[in-house]
Protein backbone atom coordinates (compact mmCIF):
# COMPACT_ATOMS: atom_id res chain seq x y z
CA UNK A 1 0.00 0.00 0.00
CA UNK A 2 2.69 1.88 0.78
CA UNK A 3 4.54 1.72 -2.75
CA UNK A 4 1.26 2.47 -4.47
CA UNK A 5 0.92 5.83 -2.44
CA UNK A 6 4.08 7.15 -3.24
CA UNK A 7 4.00 6.16 -7.13
CA UNK A 8 0.81 8.16 -6.69
CA UNK A 9 2.44 11.17 -5.30
CA UNK A 10 5.33 10.91 -7.95
CA UNK A 11 3.00 10.64 -10.53
CA UNK A 12 1.08 14.10 -9.14
CA UNK A 13 4.32 16.03 -8.96
CA UNK A 14 5.28 14.92 -12.39
CA UNK A 15 1.97 16.11 -13.69
CA UNK A 16 1.95 19.57 -11.81
CA UNK A 17 5.60 19.93 -13.42
CA UNK A 18 5.49 19.29 -16.80
CA UNK A 19 1.83 19.24 -17.13
CA UNK A 20 -0.84 17.37 -17.63
CA UNK A 21 -1.26 16.60 -21.07
CA UNK A 22 2.11 14.98 -21.68
CA UNK A 23 1.28 12.88 -18.76
CA UNK A 24 -1.86 12.26 -20.67
CA UNK A 25 0.12 11.33 -23.69
CA UNK A 26 2.74 8.85 -21.82
CA UNK A 27 -0.52 6.85 -20.45
CA UNK A 28 -2.37 6.88 -23.67
CA UNK A 29 0.36 5.51 -25.54
CA UNK A 30 0.82 2.99 -22.50
CA UNK A 31 -2.24 2.03 -22.37
CA UNK A 32 -3.83 2.04 -25.66
CA UNK A 33 -1.08 0.81 -27.88
CA UNK A 34 -2.97 -1.14 -30.57
CA UNK A 35 -6.24 -0.13 -30.12
CA UNK A 36 -8.33 2.39 -32.60
CA UNK A 37 -9.08 4.25 -28.54
CA UNK A 38 -5.19 4.85 -28.79
CA UNK A 39 -5.86 6.73 -32.41
CA UNK A 40 -8.72 8.68 -31.17
CA UNK A 41 -7.16 10.01 -28.41
CA UNK A 42 -3.68 10.74 -29.83
CA UNK A 43 -5.98 12.64 -32.98
CA UNK A 44 -7.58 14.65 -30.06
CA UNK A 45 -3.90 16.09 -28.60
CA UNK A 46 -2.38 16.29 -31.69
CA UNK A 47 -5.24 18.54 -33.22
CA UNK A 48 -3.40 21.46 -35.69
CA UNK A 49 -4.46 24.21 -37.57
CA UNK A 50 -1.39 23.97 -39.60
CA UNK A 51 -1.36 20.41 -40.44
CA UNK A 52 -4.38 18.21 -42.23
CA UNK A 53 -6.45 16.21 -40.11
CA UNK A 54 -5.57 13.78 -42.73
CA UNK A 55 -1.65 13.57 -41.92
CA UNK A 56 -2.38 13.89 -38.19
CA UNK A 57 -4.61 10.12 -38.25
CA UNK A 58 -1.87 8.89 -40.35
CA UNK A 59 1.17 9.73 -38.20
CA UNK A 60 -1.18 8.69 -34.98
CA UNK A 61 -2.28 5.03 -36.86
CA UNK A 62 1.62 4.73 -38.14
CA UNK A 63 2.18 5.39 -33.95
CA UNK A 64 -0.43 3.01 -32.61
CA UNK A 65 -1.38 0.34 -34.75
CA UNK A 66 0.45 -3.13 -34.31
CA UNK A 67 1.44 -6.73 -36.33
CA UNK A 68 -1.53 -8.57 -37.04
CA UNK A 69 -1.37 -12.46 -37.79
CA UNK A 70 -4.76 -14.04 -38.97
CA UNK A 71 -5.17 -13.92 -42.68
CA UNK A 72 -8.15 -12.89 -42.54
CA UNK A 73 -7.29 -9.40 -41.93
CA UNK A 74 -6.48 -8.36 -45.48
CA UNK A 75 -7.31 -11.02 -48.59
CA UNK A 76 -8.58 -10.90 -51.90
CA UNK A 77 -8.11 -10.15 -56.03
CA UNK A 78 -5.51 -8.08 -57.44
CA UNK A 79 -3.12 -7.92 -60.42
CA UNK A 80 -0.85 -6.45 -62.87
CA UNK A 81 -2.12 -2.60 -64.19
CA UNK A 82 0.33 -2.16 -66.77
CA UNK A 83 0.44 1.26 -68.23
CA UNK A 84 3.06 2.85 -71.00
CA UNK A 85 5.95 3.53 -68.18
CA UNK A 86 5.28 1.69 -65.27
CA UNK A 87 3.93 -1.04 -63.76
CA UNK A 88 1.46 -1.29 -60.73
CA UNK A 89 -0.47 -3.85 -58.77
CA UNK A 90 -4.08 -3.46 -57.62
CA UNK A 91 -6.66 -4.91 -56.48
CA UNK A 92 -9.31 -5.36 -54.01
CA UNK A 93 -8.73 -6.02 -50.64
CA UNK A 94 -10.86 -7.09 -47.29
CA UNK A 95 -11.44 -7.45 -43.70
CA UNK A 96 -13.13 -10.62 -42.94
CA UNK A 97 -12.80 -9.92 -38.83
CA UNK A 98 -15.11 -8.08 -36.72
CA UNK A 99 -12.61 -6.58 -34.15
CA UNK A 100 -9.79 -5.00 -36.20
CA UNK A 101 -9.25 -2.24 -38.85
CA UNK A 102 -6.71 -2.89 -41.12
CA UNK A 103 -4.08 -0.27 -41.34
CA UNK A 104 -0.93 -1.37 -43.22
CA UNK A 105 -0.53 -3.95 -45.74
CA UNK A 106 3.19 -6.04 -47.48
CA UNK A 107 2.45 -7.78 -50.28
CA UNK A 108 4.49 -9.93 -52.17
CA UNK A 109 4.70 -9.83 -55.89
CA UNK A 110 7.15 -13.07 -57.85
CA UNK A 111 7.50 -12.85 -61.39
CA UNK A 112 8.93 -16.66 -62.97
CA UNK A 113 10.65 -16.28 -66.23
CA UNK A 114 10.43 -19.24 -68.25
CA UNK A 115 13.43 -21.34 -66.74
CA UNK A 116 11.57 -20.93 -62.97
CA UNK A 117 13.65 -18.19 -61.74
CA UNK A 118 11.93 -15.68 -59.47
CA UNK A 119 11.90 -12.16 -59.45
CA UNK A 120 10.03 -11.65 -56.10
CA UNK A 121 9.07 -7.53 -55.07
CA UNK A 122 7.84 -6.49 -51.79
CA UNK A 123 5.62 -3.08 -51.29
CA UNK A 124 4.67 -1.84 -48.35
CA UNK A 125 1.37 0.33 -48.14
CA UNK A 126 -0.68 2.13 -45.39
CA UNK A 127 -4.61 0.95 -45.69
CA UNK A 128 -7.68 1.56 -44.04
CA UNK A 129 -9.99 -1.48 -44.33
CA UNK A 130 -13.06 -1.17 -42.19
CA UNK A 131 -14.11 -4.49 -40.06
CA UNK A 132 -16.15 -6.67 -42.63
CA UNK A 133 -15.49 -3.67 -45.07
CA UNK A 134 -13.53 -4.27 -48.40
CA UNK A 135 -11.25 -1.58 -49.98
CA UNK A 136 -9.50 -0.86 -53.21
CA UNK A 137 -5.69 -0.85 -53.21
CA UNK A 138 -3.14 0.33 -55.87
CA UNK A 139 0.40 0.12 -55.41
CA UNK A 140 3.68 0.77 -57.77
CA UNK A 141 6.16 -1.52 -58.78
CA UNK A 142 8.99 0.80 -59.43
CA UNK A 143 11.43 -2.30 -60.85
CA UNK A 144 9.07 -3.66 -63.25
CA UNK A 145 9.07 -3.00 -66.77
CA UNK A 146 5.89 -3.15 -68.55
CA UNK A 147 6.80 -5.94 -70.77
CA UNK A 148 7.73 -8.34 -68.41
CA UNK A 149 3.57 -8.90 -67.57
CA UNK A 150 3.26 -9.31 -72.12
CA UNK A 151 1.73 -12.45 -72.06
CA UNK A 152 2.05 -13.64 -68.50
CA UNK A 153 -1.13 -15.84 -66.21
CA UNK A 154 -1.19 -16.43 -62.73
CA UNK A 155 0.87 -19.78 -61.25
CA UNK A 156 -1.24 -22.68 -60.95
CA UNK A 157 -1.87 -22.73 -57.03
CA UNK A 158 -0.58 -26.17 -56.78
CA UNK A 159 2.18 -25.78 -59.15
CA UNK A 160 5.78 -26.69 -57.59
CA UNK A 161 7.83 -25.53 -60.03
CA UNK A 162 6.42 -22.79 -61.53
CA UNK A 163 7.86 -20.87 -65.17
CA UNK A 164 6.46 -18.24 -66.85
CA UNK A 165 3.95 -17.43 -64.38
CA UNK A 166 3.24 -14.40 -61.30
CA UNK A 167 1.58 -14.81 -58.15
CA UNK A 168 0.95 -12.39 -54.95
CA UNK A 169 0.05 -12.73 -51.28
CA UNK A 170 -0.08 -10.78 -48.42
CA UNK A 171 2.73 -10.94 -45.85
CA UNK A 172 2.34 -8.83 -43.46
CA UNK A 173 -1.03 -6.73 -41.93
CA UNK A 174 -0.82 -4.42 -39.21
CA UNK A 175 -4.08 -2.77 -37.87
CA UNK A 176 -6.12 -1.65 -35.03
CA UNK A 177 -8.03 -3.02 -32.07
CA UNK A 178 -11.81 -2.00 -32.10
Amino acid sequence: MKNYLIIGLLCLVAALIVGIEPVQRVINEAMNRGTLRGVETCMDYTGSELVSGDAIKATCVQAFQKRLYSNDYATGRAGPRVGQRSVDWGGVLENKTPDHVTTWVEISVSIYDADGIEQEHIIETPIWIDPLDETEFRVELPEVEPEQFEGIEFCDYEDEAPTGCMTWGVIGVMGLEI
